[in-house]
């Protein structure tokens, strides 16, 4: 068999590397800062809900443009912000864009285990190319996948687009993620294998019911998924 006889497509945010987790800490120091001006928590974490899911309508997914929604809330509800709140949503925002990428357990034994096996392994993200790209290349993991591929949102067409470039077979392509949403319906629709990866926190945009939950794998830890890769790759 040669290496491109397979395709595994791995999701990078909260599958690879944390992600929810600093948007979080975002959304708490923001709620914090906003109290600091006067607002009711409840009433704002509310509104951050609200216009979070209605941007990405809009603007699509990434840190910057939820900075911006951050940005717009802080302004209708305050007026007249006072500089150091100012400050302090540049300070958040630095914080966002530029939080350490800390892998989850068994990334690089799983990815070193790939290697050995005839198959193309590509790291598939959506959001802002420039941001998604950082956090890879601070990954470091360039030297263990074949490619790095960013879209603006994740859905049924762009996971088409890749089995087109890449000329791989549906039943050939194994895509992994932790978001119903944008990784595990997706490859459902087209008939790929879809493992799901078990995660404490999920984006509430990327909750959904499966459309086949009898054809999805579920595992809690990349450490289970090089025996799904062998035995579909030996069957």
């Amino acid at each position: 068999m040669r290496r491109n006889d397979y395709l595994l497509i791995l999701d990078a945010d909260d599958t690879l590397w944390e992600s929810a987790l600093f948007f979080e800490r975002t959304e708490h120091d923001f709620l914090s800062l906003m109290i600091a001006l006067g607002s009711s928590e409840e009433k704002v974490r509310r509104i951050v809900h609200r216009k979070d899911l209605e941007r990405l309508a809009i603007t699509g997914y990434g840190a910057r443009p939820y900075m911006d929604t951050l940005r717009i809330i802080m302004l209708d509800l305050v007026p007249e912000v006072p500089q150091w709140a100012l400050t302090a949503m540049d300070d958040i925002q630095k914080s966002l864009l530029y939080h350490p990428v800390i892998l989850l357990p068994c990334v690089i034994s799983t990815l070193e285990y790939m290697k050995n096996l005839p198959v193309k392994t590509i790291i598939y993200t959506m959001g802002e190319k420039d941001h998604q790209t950082d956090k890879f290349v601070r990954s470091g993991l360039n030297s263990y996948v074949d490619e790095l591929r960013i879209v603006p949102r994740k859905d049924v067409n762009a996971l088409r687009d890749i089995l087109k470039d890449t000329d791989i077979k549906p039943l050939n392509c194994i895509i992994v993620g932790n978001s119903p949403r944008s990784d595990i319906n997706p490859a459902l629709s087209l008939g790929a294998v879809a493992v799901y990866v078990l995660r404490d926190r999920t984006w509430a945009a990327e909750r959904e019911d499966f459309i086949d939950p009898g054809m999805v794998i579920t595992i809690k830890n990349l450490r289970e998924l090089p025996a799904i890769v062998r035995n579909i790759v030996n069957n």
